[in-house]
């Protein structure tokens, strides 16, 4: 359905469940003078009044033209806005786009390879003498032109919003007051922002690729020319020299590189993806019916998920994200492991660690599969009962397992501790600092993260940028902050499948990362600028551009659903 520029309603019905600050409030379902509530009407910009409504009512009025537009984007798009106008009816179109890839050649010709080396020396010299000859001038991409538009042209390029990170205050008269307090929440917060800017400095400025990036560039262009090796046969790998402070002496860290472009490895993780799936679901059955549970199928399972995490994680992050969304506990355990191996992976980690580490994300939540499901899906806050209820999922995961033989000694330090907390806030058993171990530390993070960036009914989905910044948080008290730092750095600010908003107003997707520049992604863009949904969504590498036109940046991370867009619907990758 492609959607006909539309205005936004002056009232909208919610439920106080989907309440967001910087919502303007219309009318409760209660008369004013019941409430502590001066002005009837209001714009919400305070998380405590938001607290307060959650409080009293069921249900409220908002009005989404006077509302902040970012309070909206959990909101389905056309609820949001007027129906179109009978002389502007909506087109029906066909929104699915599936892309296939497919494996390179078994054997490249040497033609092929000697052309990328030839055009990598053309373009170092072109680098060095900044002298370019009209045949190998850089051309525009087809897509590109057909997409370009003289509004893009002329756009002035914002400062990256998730950068910023002090609120933008003005001293104008003519500025009603409700115009004043609609200013966007900052996105981010100054440790997180120079954080990015000490990672990335010249992504986060616009620079050029310079002489050494270009050689980079052209080196890793000859090498993805050559045939990659498989690691699924290789047993030894290059020791790495740096040993962290933090990750224990005890553990031998190796070299990882990738082995398989992401395109190819799509295949195996599939595969890997469905059996890990399988034994989930048939282990969520099993508890349910209370079967014993087989715990010798996890492990060919976890075992492929390990080969595929070491030849390219980029495939399994992708389709964890392209999964349909699940709030089934087992959905999320999954999501859990990939990530924890890909933290693993980025760290050293050796093989059987990376065992272990899948392990720990796919079984860490099984005492939630016997609990309640009132209790797991309440939209509102647990009680104190409720509350002890959930604690007590460690200590029953860790006895449905343990009932099939004892569990590796760093699945059980997994497991037990990844609802501990340095300060000693966590539970169950409330261990602090150095008494928590790199596994329960690094399930801590990659748990949390993974619960804000997916669908809950206790609160909102986050952006993967806004659930690392609050990460960022934790860190300051709760969370190890070197390996928050790891971890970011290992699924990248803007992780593969995520959404993102461009300069231009777009909303994309984020397809595969660029080595070089890893803020300037290759992406798929799937709306306009008035985020309707294109007919024909195009592909767009932002570290490759037309010289010609204005560069598109990324302005911010949006969450999954974010005006209404399910991404799945327009990709789906296919082995």
């Amino acid at each position: 359905m492609i959607r006909k520029k539309r205005k936004l309603r002056d009232a909208l019905l919610i439920s106080i469940s989907d309440l967001r600050v910087g919502m303007f409030v219309v009318e409760l379902d209660r008369p004013w003078e019941k409430t502590s509530f001066l002005l009837q009407g209001f714009l919400l910009t305070e998380l405590l009044d938001c607290q307060t409504l959650q409080s009293m009512v069921r249900e409220l009025t908002i009005d989404p033209s006077r509302s902040d537009p970012t309070a909206l984007l959990h909101l389905p798009w056309d609820s949001v806005h007027l129906p179109p106008e009978d002389d502007e009816p909506a087109i029906e179109q066909q929104t699915t786009v599936r892309v296939s890839y497919s494996a390179p050649p078994a054997k490249i010709d040497e033609r092929y390879s000697l052309g990328v080396v030839t055009n990598g020396v053309k373009q170092i010299w072109q680098a060095f003498t900044g002298v370019e000859d009209a045949p190998s001038a850089r051309k525009k991409s087809k897509v590109f032109q057909e997409n370009s538009s003289n509004s893009r042209q002329n756009f002035i390029q914002p400062v990256p919003y998730y950068l910023r990170y002090a609120s933008v205050t003005t001293a104008a008269q003519d500025v009603s007051m409700a115009e004043r307090t609609a200013q966007l929440v900052p996105p981010s917060t100054a440790s997180f922002s120079q954080f990015i800017e000490e990672l990335y400095p010249r992504d986060v400025i616009y620079a050029p690729l310079d002489f050494y990036e270009r050689i980079q560039g052209w080196v890793i262009k000859w090498k993805a020319a050559k045939p990659y090796q498989s690691t699924r046969e290789q047993k030894q790998f290059i020791a790495r020299k740096k040993h962290p402070e933090f990750i224990p002496s005890t553990l031998n860290l190796v070299i990882y590189k990738d082995r398989a472009p992401m395109q190819e490895e799509i295949k195996h993780a599939s595969v890997a993806v469905s059996r890990t799936q399988e034994f989930l679901a048939k282990m969520s059955d099993d508890i349910h019916d209370g079967r014993e549970l087989e715990l010798d199928q996890v492990r060919p399972a976890v075992q492929l998920l390990t080969e595929s995490v070491i030849a390219n994680p980029s495939a399994l992050m992708w389709l964890i994200r392209m999964q349909s969304e699940d709030v089934e506990t087992y959905a999320h355990g999954l999501k859990v492991a990939v990530y924890m191996m890909t933290l693993g992976r980025h760290l050293g980690f050796a093989r059987q660690q990376l065992n272990e580490l899948g392990m720990i994300g796919l079984l860490m939540d099984v005492g939630k599969l016997s609990m309640p499901e009132e209790i797991l899906k309440k939209p509102a806050k647990l009680d104190d009962e409720e509350r002890l209820i959930v604690c007590q999922h460690v200590a029953t995961s860790l006895h449905k397992l343990q009932q099939n033989g004892p569990l590796s000694h760093n699945v059980y330090l997994g497991i037990s501790q990844h609802h501990e907390r340095l300060d000693g806030t966590g539970y169950p058993q409330g261990l602090k600092a150095e008494e928590i171990s790199i596994y329960g530390r690094m399930a801590a993070i990659v748990d949390s993260f993974a619960a804000m960036t997916s669908v809950r009914a206790y609160d909102s989905t986050r952006s993967a940028f806004d659930a690392m910044k609050e990460l960022f948080k934790q860190a300051e008290l709760e969370l190890h902050a070197p390996l928050v730092e790891e971890f970011v750095q290992a699924i990248g600010i803007f992780p593969i499948g995520s959404m993102i908003e461009l300069s231009t107003g777009e909303a994309a997707i984020v397809l595969e990362h660029n080595k070089l520049r890893r803020l300037e992604p290759q992406i798929l863009v799937l709306t306009n600028a008035d985020k309707e949904a294109l007919v024909h969504p195009w592909v767009l590498n932002l570290m490759h551009q037309s010289p010609d036109a204005e560069p598109i940046r990324i302005l911010r991370g949006l969450p999954d659903g974010a005006y209404g867009i399910d991404s799945r619907s327009f990709y789906v990758a296919k082995s």
